[in-house]
């Protein structure tokens, strides 16, 4: 009889696929990064080859990985539906979500329609802004959860119930955009409370070099119009820099900016029922 495939081994090959590195699949999971890869080389001597080509930064689909991970995604997806189809939608409550503005869309798209499909009974409230502000908010227990962005090298919180991805920023300017070393550096900043604002203006200060803010916004879209008209330089998460956009190199004089993780946090006290169902339904479903 052929052997089974379990399950486990698919959840964690698709955090590898999801996330590109085995470190932070393996904090998504809760697991260590000798089970994470034991996992792998079970997985590999099932599907009969190599899934995974891995270096010391990143980890890559062989083409029989790259099948792999369509097809085991398609399994899985079935293998919870079929277990949730067994059990009656018990939870409701309101809940009570922050959400770093830039990650709204994201959010929401994996969990709304599971929400009002499987959960009709829960109530979410979302708010969006700044980290620093929404970490306050959920200190304060005016919010039950919160996807706050954060160095990477802060230290780890009990309340953190996952760790969602790593976010590198990264400076943005126009195409066409040169920069006088001789006048202080043009800004696009959120409000004060955005980790990204923070940890650029103060690299620039030990740098020593001057800057400006010609535009401070809580919203994305005037920072962004901003900076795709030359008027600034701005601090944006990588994976969003826009066509409009390009990255300005540490050859052009601006500093290195650190790695950031996005942390799904709770507030003081018990998580309720209905924030566990949140906290499985952003964990299974969020993508960077």
């Amino acid at each position: 009889m052929a052997e089974a495939l379990d399950i486990e081994l698919l959840r964690t090959f698709q955090a590898i696929v999801r996330f590109g590195q085995f470190l932070a699949a393996a904090s998504f999971l809760n697991k260590s990064p000798s089970a994470v890869s034991l996992h792998v080389r079970r997985l590999e001597a099932l599907a009969g080859g190599r899934l995974l080509e891995r270096d010391n930064q990143t980890v890559n689909l062989t083409p029989l990985g790259r099948r792999f991970a369509l097809q085991s995604a398609e399994l899985l997806r079935h293998h919870d539906q079929l277990l949730a189809s067994f059990s009656t939608p018990l939870a409701s409550g309101r809940v009570r979500l922050g959400i770093s503005e830039e990650y709204a869309g994201a959010v929401l798209g994996c969990t709304l329609p599971h929400l009002s499909a499987d959960f009709p009974h829960i109530e979410l409230e979302v708010e969006t802004g700044a980290s620093g502000r929404l970490s306050a908010r959920l200190e304060r227990g005016q919010l039950d959860l919160a996807l706050l962005v954060v160095v990477a090298d802060a230290p780890p919180s009990t309340r953190c119930v996952r760790m969602l991805g790593l976010t590198q920023p990264v400076w943005v300017a126009a195409h066409n955009y040169t920069q006088d070393l001789t006048r202080p550096v043009p800004l696009a900043l959120h409000g004060k409370g955005c980790p990204y604002r923070s940890v650029a203006v103060d690299a620039l200060s030990e740098q020593g070099r001057r800057w400006r803010a010609v535009i401070v916004s809580a919203g994305a879209s005037a920072l962004e119009t901003a900076i795709e008209a030359g008027l600034a330089v701005g601090i944006v998460d990588r994976a969003q820099v826009r066509p409009g956009m390009r990255v300005l190199s540490s050859e052009e004089g601006l500093p290195e900016l650190p790695l950031h993780e996005l942390r799904l946090m709770q507030a003081p006290g018990e998580l309720s029922e209905a924030g566990e169902v949140l906290v499985r339904l952003i964990g299974d479903g969020f993508v960077l």
